[in-house]
């Protein structure tokens, strides 16, 4: 028999004590919940550095990553600091910066054969997914970190994240300078990251010139979300200084005409930038790496006992099914909202509530809708490869729209639908490069690997 202090409660207290074992219980559920994240988030990672350096010499082997190579090991072997760089698809050569950060890796990593300086390629954005996990878990509050964590995830198995940052090409070099200006960025009240954040905007973009116009728009969203609060006077003292190893570039382009191959005039605009952003993270665009041809064929692997599994095409399925249902759930929270007015709504929809969403706003309406209205002035066009300088930020924006339309109190739904993009992604991620190492030479944009291309190749039977 349970003897009480006088003039105690016995139904308080019994209800007490359950409330006490509950939390105790509620602590220890959201402390294994936290664990298998955490387990998941390194598996991701582990997994999406392995693919990144899997198979060396299968890396793509063009004019573009020729040039790049033999240019980086002149500058090596005591050449000339060229100022112009490789040439970009709008007909202006890119600034020498984007050669030379090759002849940096080329130097540190004492590079002899291609597969050698894609390696060095790899590992930068290998230290790249490291850095964006570290970023989160050191400066995003706890309240607001699980999507940049899902995020890094995401980004780490995602295969034409993974495709493109296997190579020897200048915006293949970025991610990791992404990582940093994002960082920099967030911390923007301090005249320290305010300065980092204009500089590392000015460099990136002499590294691929379309990422002037991801600095460009982040800057102005910003301005509109927050003017009075930043530390303007510092950012644009980093943003020229940045500039100033472009200034060779600048008096060749002008003063000879380097760019003369650019050409404008009106057309329609190509909006297939936004079509890209809403469908790569969750694992589609596999056909432009291969081709319709090698793609089909792709579909039915791995090969069985010299038999197809269709595995590929079943994993498809399942990403394309899940991906409508991501759609629909957040169409069908976005007409629960109900917003106070069309001036809220558009300062919501276009600028955010929140730095995620500011950040994410910026990259998808100004940096998209910029490369998006050059395609109606000139010659240039929207290349996938756009994507890589915002590649955290894409992912960042699938989970984000992955959470929003589950409005449950944990979001379970949400992370179990995380956790089979993170999956399916992984299988369609492996099953591409170990196709790519079979066949060897790819009728599509890949082309024929490093490997195909040396002397003494035996191309293998299907």
């Amino acid at each position: 028999m349970l003897i009480l202090p006088e003039g105690t409660d016995p139904i308080k207290t019994t209800l007490g004590r359950v409330w006490q074992m509950s939390m105790m219980t509620a602590d220890r559920g959201r402390q294994w919940h936290a664990a298998l994240l955490g387990l998941g988030l390194v598996l991701a990672l582990v997994a999406g550095i392995a693919l990144r350096l899997a198979y060396p010499e299968d890396i793509e082997w063009k004019g573009d990553e020729r040039w790049t190579f033999e240019h980086a090991q002149l500058i090596v072997s005591g050449g000339s600091w060229p100022a112009l760089g490789l040439a970009s698809s709008v007909g202006v050569p890119n600034p020498g910066l984007s050669l030379w950060v090759f002849a940096g890796l080329d130097w540190i990593a004492s590079v002899k054969t291609p597969p050698e300086l894609a390696r060095a390629v790899q590992c930068l954005n290998a230290a790249a997914l490291v850095a964006l996990v570290l970023f989160a878990l050191a400066a995003i509050p706890p309240g607001r970190r699980e999507p940049w964590l899902w995020a890094a995830a995401l980004w780490a198995v995602n295969p034409i994240a993974i495709i493109f940052e296997r190579k020897i090409w200048p915006v293949s070099v970025l991610p990791l300078a992404s990582i940093a200006f994002i960082a920099a960025w967030y911390c923007r009240r301090t005249l320290a990251a305010a300065f980092i954040w204009g500089l590392l905007g000015a460099l990136m973009a002499q590294v691929h010139i379309g990422a002037a116009f991801l600095a460009a728009a982040l800057a102005a969203w910003t301005f509109f979300y927050e003017r009075a609060a930043l530390a303007w006077k510092s950012w644009l003292a980093g943003s020229v200084v940045g500039a100033l190893p472009a200034l060779p570039w600048l008096f060749v382009v002008l003063g000879h005409g380097a760019g003369a191959g650019a050409s404008f005039r009106w057309r329609f605009p190509n909006f297939t930038f936004f079509l890209r952003w809403v469908t790569q993270p969750f694992g589609f665009g596999i056909d432009y790496t291969l081709g319709p041809s090698a793609m089909l064929d792709y579909l039915k692997s791995p090969l069985l006992a010299g038999r197809p599994t269709y595995l590929m095409a079943f994993v498809h399925l399942v990403l394309a099914g899940l991906f409508l249902v991501i759609l629909a759930r957040a169409i069908r929270a976005a007409g629960a909202l109900k917003w106070p007015g069309t001036r809220t709504f558009c300062s919501d929809f276009f600028l955010g509530r929140s730095p995620e969403m500011l950040l994410v706003n910026a990259a998808l309406w100004g940096y998209g809708g910029s490369l998006t209205f050059l395609t109606a002035i000139g010659n240039a066009d929207s290349h996938r490869h756009y994507l890589i300088v915002v590649a955290p930020i894409l992912a960042l924006w699938a989970v984000l729209v992955v959470m929003y339309g589950d409005r449950t109190p944990r979001r379970r739904h949400a992370r179990a639908i995380l956790l089979v993009l993170c999956l399916g992604q992984t299988i369609l991620s492996a099953g591409l490069l170990s196709y790519i190492h079979r066949t060897a030479i790819i009728h599509g944009e890949y082309g024929a690997t490093w490997r195909a291309q040396q002397p003494g190749f035996v191309a293998t039977k299907p």
